[in-house]
């Protein structure tokens, strides 16, 4: 697929979710000859697409560190209080 296929069906989707939508941001990826390719579409309020953006991205990284402060306090031995300074 090339960047202007993936730009027009992207283009095409975003225009016909937004129908129904106020606001919408697509963003899609593929391998081009190894390589990857991202298109973004988006149609309605700008600032509502880019709070979007923003809270998805925000929200996984927040997502990704409660799971890794989970993680470490599972880590901790269940007698004694060494755990408490071990150095990270």
């Amino acid at each position: 697929m090339t960047s202007q296929e993936a730009e027009t069906i992207l283009e095409d989707a975003a225009a016909k979710i937004g129908e129904h939508f106020d606001a919408v941001q697509i963003l899609a990826s593929w391998n081009e000859d190894g390589m990857p390719m991202i298109a973004k579409r988006g149609v309605g309020n700008w600032y509502a697409r880019q709070g979007m953006a923003h809270e998805f991205i925000t929200s996984d990284i927040a997502q990704d560190a409660a799971i890794q402060i989970a993680e470490k306090l599972n880590q901790k031995p269940e007698d004694g209080d060494d755990w408490k300074h071990e150095s990270t």
